[in-house]
């Protein structure tokens, strides 16, 4: 039965964003099936939006398996958003300089989505081996230096519903807090310091030391970080980066017109 009215149009729209939303979350190819349980819909309209999406190239089809994933349509539009973050013209040129001084780490940029962190840009560390993480990559919120420095700009009760959403603080390695009240002590720890730290909570060996970057409403506006496996720089390495990470920051938060009173 055809469906009609502009109440249909905005529908269909917004299934489709969900359709990419939903296959940009997995890391793997989907099924119509799949397609049509996410949205609650029969498979009949879910094969409908999915041969849209494909017709417009955002998502592309497995002959073989009929399975649907991303297109490289879908990395284009993701390049252009990133391209036109203010934050992050100011940020590079300041991050190319801190990197500059501790070449051994990785040195990030990072913004809070809803309840997405995103890594928005990095410089790799000048040696092997690296932990690579992609513009876009989405990283947890509990367990990485940029994730905790974002959230502690929510109340108690904000991440509080996050952890709800995520269905709990997932464990990565043996030192991630999966307890919501040490976590929330956690976050309190960084508003006090204005320093987010990851030692071994997100990647084994790995560590993280993170601040934030403060928008001309002295909001939050992002967070930049090093970090480093062991191999190649210590956890104390790490933790003495703070100082520049810190003038790095105040230096990316004056050109976004925040004034230090």
């Amino acid at each position: 039965m055809a469906e009609n009215g502009d109440k249909y149009t905005i529908n269909a729209v917004g299934r489709s964003f969900r359709i990419l939303d939903y296959i940009g979350s997995l890391p793997g190819p989907v099924s119509i099936q799949d397609v049509a349980a996410e949205l609650g819909c029969n498979s009949n309209m879910a094969f409908r939006l999915l041969r849209s999406l494909e017709d417009t190239g955002y998502v592309q089809k497995d002959s073989r398996t009929g399975l649907y994933s991303l297109s490289l349509k879908v990395l284009k539009l993701s390049r252009k958003a990133l391209q036109s973050l203010e934050i992050r013209k100011y940020a590079m040129p300041c991050l190319e300089l801190l990197w500059a001084q501790f070449p051994k780490a990785n040195v990030n940029l990072a913004l809070r989505d809803g309840d997405d962190i995103l890594m928005v840009d990095r410089i790799d560390a000048n040696q092997v081996p690296r932990t690579y993480f992609t513009p876009g990559k989405i990283v947890p919120f509990h367990c990485s230096g940029v994730g905790k420095v974002l959230v502690s700009a929510l109340p108690d009760d904000e991440i509080l519903a996050m952890i709800e959403r995520a269905g709990g603080l997932k464990a990565f390695t043996p030192d991630t807090i999966t307890d919501p009240d040490v976590f929330l002590a956690e976050v309190a720890k960084v508003r006090l310091e204005g320093v987010g730290r990851d030692r071994n909570e997100y990647i084994p060996n790995d560590n993280c030391s993170a601040v934030p970057i403060i928008g001309a409403d002295g909001a939050i506006a992002g967070a930049i970080s090093t970090s480093a496996l062991e191999s190649g720089m210590s956890a104390e390495e790490i933790e003495n980066t703070i100082p520049e990470l810190k003038k790095t920051a105040s230096r990316i938060s004056g050109m976004l017109g925040y004034i230090t009173v």
